[in-house]
Parts: structure tokens; C-alpha cells; sequence
């Protein structure tokens, strides 16, 4: 063992000397093998982060959230499809046992004018005032929703539509009187500032939408259907559970409504499976760059058998093994490759760090991409210093001394 360790610090050495001499080769190699490993880190750090913040998102919300709306696929020729209405869901909460709170959501489009100047062209939510509870939301001025304000017109503001109102000079908003596509609402709350989020399959558009009883809702908007109906249900039913008894309940209002019920525990599971395989691809698309410099790699290290014929030859006939000659080349496109990996980890994570600063997530540091990182630089040296290692020591030396 003493031999093995004295043989490679011998050929470490010589390596280190070898690429001391040859600086502007050993650069090259070292900045192909970096940008290499940094593409691999980066593209890794950055799915492993994404599927980070896309959990943390999910998490803030709950993950017993569970979002119901119309079947896409419910309807036939004679049994025309249902209509989710807010007559099916009012109770839907109160007599089904596994859901602890339910708030539907009717969905129009309008113009929204303050004093005669367009202030907005967006989402009219009918809402009921669980809905705030259950999505975060929060008012800055006033109140939301009250489920008190039956058939009232009374709308809440999005911060950016009260924003374009005190433009117009409405000062704090609440109280002002905003005209909602030919309706007068008396705003009676400005929300504070939603970040808006992808995690479940709604949008919820909060800071440029005004929200209304839903009761009036039915009234104002052209299509009363209930698009979404978001819940919290009890996690110790489980989804499944949760579901059939939602469908059950909601058959028993109307036999052709069908519904899908998609909770956050399952697009959790769903994105975690979808980031994996993009966070494969993007190592895939990273090793590209990776095969290219150790091909680079495998190029010097040929140049260099070549140029360093006589040195081979020397070593041969004063007694160098070939099994020698050929550990001396593996440990110098070793120690190559290394440097360049290390070199490339930590441009990877600064790359990484960068990123996250611009898209705003939260930086952190994949320990399995780093370790990852050198070991890959590692084995590619030895992977493709093998056959410059081989033909090194295969030269003949008489040959190799002749110069031939």
C-alpha cells in the first residue's frame, strides 16, 4: 500500500510539472472541463430549486386544499351536461363531512370606470366571504365580502385597480362609487398586494380584480355557472374519500353534474414526478457540453504523448513499466479534469446564485450536484485519458528515443 501511495504522489508530481510547462494547454483543458461541470451543476442546482419553490408554494397555501370544478368530459347526445350552481355548493360544506370549508367562485369579465375614466378591464369574482379565508387574502383598507351582504352592491378592489383610483384621485378607495360594466358598486374594501400563485389550477387574479357578493353575481353576470369551488377538507378522510363523497352529494343535486376534484397532495406528487424528468433533461442538455470537453480533454492529452515521445522513451529504458507510463498519463488527465471540476462548481453556483437573484427564488446549495460535479470531472479524466494513457504506453521505446 505504501508503494501504491509513493508510485502516485511520484506520478502527481511529474503531472503537476507537465501541465506547468504546457500552461496555455492545461488553461484550454481546465476551461472546457469548467464549463462543463458548471452546465451540469447549474442545470441541476436550478431543478432541484424549482421544485423546491413549486412545494414551498404549496405548503403556504395547504396542502389540504382541494379544488372542484365542472367535468370537461361530462355530456352526451340526450343527457345534456350539469350546471354547477351555487344552490349545489351553498351547504356543501355544512352536510358533507369530509370538506371544512367550501367557497365557490362565479367568473365574468368586465370594465371597471371611476369617475368616468377606465381604471380596469378584468376578472368580476363572485365570491362569498369564506373565499378570502381559504385563498389569503387580505384587506389594506375596509373589509372583504361579508356573506351579510346579500343581493348588495358592495365590490372589494384589487390593490392594482385601487392603485389606477387614487390616480384618478379617489384617495383611500373605500367608499368611492366604481362602475362595473354599467353597474354602480360602492367599494367597501381594498386588498392588500396577492402574489399570485401557479401552484393549483386556477388563477386567481387578485390584484386586478373586483369582487362582489355572489349573489349578486347571479345577478350582474351573464352566466351564473360556479366555475371553480375551492375546499379545505379533512386529511385524515384522505382525497379519495373526500372526493366520491363530494361527487355523491353533488349527484344527489343534480344527476348529470359531474365533477373533477384535484387536491394539492396530488399535483405535489405530479410536479415532483414532472421535475424529476425535467431536471434530467436539463442535466442531459449540460452533459453536452460536458462530452465536448472531455473530448478536449482527450485531444491534449494526445498532443501531449506525442510531443513527450523521447521523455517516454527515456522512462521505458530506464526501467519504466508500461503499466507506469500509463498511470502517469491517468493521474495527469485526473488531476486536469479535477481542477476543472472544482473550478466548474463553483462557477455553477455562482451561475445558480445569479439566476435565483434575477427570477427572485431562494438560493440554495444541492450537496448532491456538487458531489455529483467532481466526481463526473474524476471519471471523465480517467474515462478519457485511458486511451492517451494506453498509446503512451504501448510506444516502443527505441522508437520513441529514435524520434520516429
Amino acid at each position: 500500500m505504501a508503494r501504491i501511495a509513493s508510485i502516485v504522489r511520484a506520478n502527481a508530481r511529474e503531472a503537476v510539472e507537465s501541465l506547468r510547462k504546457a500552461r496555455l494547454r492545461t488553461l484550454l483543458g481546465l476551461v472546457g472541463v469548467m464549463i462543463g461541470i458548471s452546465s451540469v451543476i447549474a442545470m441541476i442546482s436550478l431543478g432541484e430549486i424549482a421544485k423546491a419553490q413549486a412545494r414551498k408554494e404549496f405548503e403556504a397555501l395547504g396542502t389540504d386544499i382541494m379544488v372542484l370544478r365542472k367535468s370537461h368530459d361530462q355530456g352526451s347526445p340526450g343527457h345534456p351536461a350539469g350546471v354547477l350552481e351555487w344552490s349545489h355548493v351553498e351547504r356543501l360544506s355544512a352536510e358533507v363531512d369530509s370538506i371544512r370549508l367550501a367557497a365557490p367562485r362565479i367568473l365574468g369579465h368586465g370594465s371597471f370606470r371611476y369617475q368616468g375614466r377606465k381604471v380596469g378591464n378584468e376578472s368580476i369574482q363572485g365570491v362569498t366571504e369564506t373565499f378570502a379565508r381559504i385563498n389569503q387574502l387580505s384587506a389594506a383598507s375596509g373589509r372583504f365580502i361579508s356573506d351579510l351582504d346579500v343581493g348588495r352592491f358592495f365590490c372589494v378592489v384589487g390593490s392594482g385597480i385601487a392603485a389606477r383610483m387614487r390616480e384618478a384621485g379617489a384617495g383611500t378607495a373605500v367608499g368611492e362609487l366604481l362602475e362595473v360594466n354599467e353597474h354602480v358598486f360602492t367599494v367597501v374594501g381594498v386588498l392588500d398586494f396577492h402574489q399570485e400563485s401557479y401552484a393549483l389550477p386556477f388563477q386567481l387574479m387578485a390584484n386586478e380584480s373586483v369582487f362582489v357578493p355572489m349573489s349578486t353575481a347571479e345577478r350582474v353576470l351573464a352566466s351564473p355557472e360556479i366555475d371553480v369551488v375551492v375546499t379545505r377538507f379533512d386529511t385524515d378522510a384522505g382525497h379519495d374519500a373526500a372526493t366520491d363523497e363530494v361527487q355523491a352529494y353533488l349527484h344527489g343535486k343534480d344527476p348529470g353534474l359531474d365533477v373533477d376534484a384535484v387536491s394539492a397532495r396530488q399535483l405535489i406528487a405530479q410536479m415532483e414526478s414532472q421535475m424529476r424528468i425535467f431536471t434530467l433533461l436539463l442535466a442531459a442538455v449540460g452533459s453536452i457540453s460536458l462530452v465536448v470537453g472531455g473530448i478536449g480533454i482527450m485531444n491534449i492529452m494526445l498532443v501531449s504523448v506525442v510531443e513527450r515521445r523521447r521523455e517516454i522513451g527515456l522512462r521505458r529504458a530506464i526501467g519504466a513499466r508500461r503499466r507506469d507510463i500509463q498511470g502517469q498519463f491517468l493521474v495527469e488527465s485526473a488531476i486536469l479534469t479535477t481542477a476543472g471540476g472544482l473550478l466548474g462548481v463553483l462557477l455553477g453556483l455562482l451561475a445558480t446564485y445569479a439566476i435565483c437573484r434575477f427570477i427572485g427564488w431562494e438560493f440554495s446549495i444541492s450537496m448532491f450536484s456538487v458531489m455529483s460535479g467532481i466526481a463526473t470531472a474524476t471519471f471523465m479524466g480517467l474515462l478519457f485519458g485511458f486511451q492517451p494513457a494506453r498509446q503512451a504506453a504501448k510506444l516502443n521505446p527505441i522508437e520513441a528515443l529514435a524520434g520516429d
